[in-house]
């Protein structure tokens, strides 16, 4: 009789990713157990309110709370070089990542790709049939905690193929990791949750549809980049 090898099921969730130090790097095996979108977590206010009124154009409803929380599968993790989606009308948020571990916390970065056209109608089914894509690289906080506020997250999107600023802002304009791990009283800081901490404005007010995005987590003091791209193939 056939039997199921049930060991796929513990890779569900699992990644393999580089953690670069300061000095040099070392695989990083990670088995996410949960996985959350924050949105709406922007420190300012006015520039939450602002991506409020960017989504309502295109028919999303606002949130009944701020930030928000959406709990998703963790198999929607990848760091691959192309997702699938069943509608051109998805984009890319950039994001950090946390990572919650063991005895430590990584950061990479992220895009939460959504789906614009069924966001109207539900933003967690939105989340949920969009994967959730991070870079092949990762630091450790600890390397980043004294001068988090000065790093910058961007997104790139190709039109007509022409790289283009789609996103960026400083992390001083989101909630830090510390409010990040203490939503909900804490109930997520814990090993394997991965975390995405909510997205800047876009430039111009405009979402963007694209086949192809760039993201990028870039530490100006320690002078150096986490950057992955990505293509998108409608089914």
């Amino acid at each position: 009789m056939f039997q199921l090898d049930e060991s796929w099921w513990l890779d569900l969730g699992s990644i393999q990713l580089t953690l670069l130090e300061k000095i040099g790097g070392s695989p990083l095996y990670f088995r996410a157990s949960k996985l959350l979108c924050v949105g709406y977590s922007g420190r300012n206010r006015e520039k939450v309110l602002k991506h409020i009124e960017e989504l309502k154009k295109i028919g999303v409803p606002p949130p009944d709370k701020i930030p928000m929380i959406i709990p998703l599968s963790p198999h929607l993790l990848t760091n691959e070089n192309e997702v699938e989606v069943q509608s051109f009308k998805t984009s890319a948020e950039v994001e950090y990542v946390v990572l919650v571990g063991k005895d430590e916390i990584y950061v990479t970065v992220g895009s939460d790709h959504t789906d614009r056209e069924l966001e109207k109608h539900s933003i967690e089914k939105a989340k949920q049939v969009c994967p959730k894509v991070i870079a092949k690289e990762a630091w450790p906080y600890e390397d980043l905690k004294d001068h988090w506020d000065e790093l910058n997250i961007r997104c790139y999107a190709w039109r007509d193929k022409e790289r283009i600023v789609y996103q960026t802002g400083l992390l001083k304009d989101l909630i830090n990791v510390e409010e990040l791990l203490g939503l909900e009283d804490g109930r997520y800081h814990s090993e394997g949750s991965v975390i995405f901490s909510g997205t800047v404005p876009v430039a111009g007010g405009q979402i963007i549809y694209s086949n192809q995005f760039e993201i990028e987590l870039f530490d100006p003091v320690l002078k150096r980049s986490l950057l992955h791209r990505y293509k998108v193939k409608v089914l």
